[in-house]
């Protein structure tokens, strides 16, 4: 059996701290949503996450379900055959999003980025 030598502690410890800072940056930098836009075909609006609700899409497959609540969106039913957006799980961060392609439905947190991405003029 081998041993490990110094180097490779100090790999180990470098990942470990790079990992860390990483997630901590994903977990505590990202700017949570104030809004929610939902799209399809000839509907867009926008929904506040102070509101709990449920918003019924009509699509091209039948109506997606999408649900507010807690300060987080989801698709809790949707007539697509895969299941897909409803596997993608809850968003809150701004940017993120769910999709329903078979049925043409967009679900975006939208809100102001607390960080800056890049710069350009």
């Amino acid at each position: 059996m081998k041993r490990f030598k110094p180097g490779d502690y100090a790999v180990m410890v470098l990942v470990i701290a790079v990992a860390t800072f990483l997630l901590y940056q994903y977990v505590f930098s990202s700017s949570h949503g104030t809004e929610v836009q939902v799209t399809s075909q000839g509907f867009q609006r926008a929904f506040s996450f102070n509101e709990d609700r449920i918003v019924e899409v009509e699509g091209p497959l039948g109506i997606t379900s999408v649900i507010i609540d807690d300060g987080e969106v989801w698709v809790s039913d949707s007539p697509c055959r895969e299941k897909i957006c409803i596997k993608m799980g809850k968003k809150r961060r701004v940017g993120e999003q769910v999709v329903c392609v078979p049925n043409r439905v967009i679900v975006e947190v939208k809100g102001e980025r607390s960080n800056v991405d890049g710069v350009t003029r």
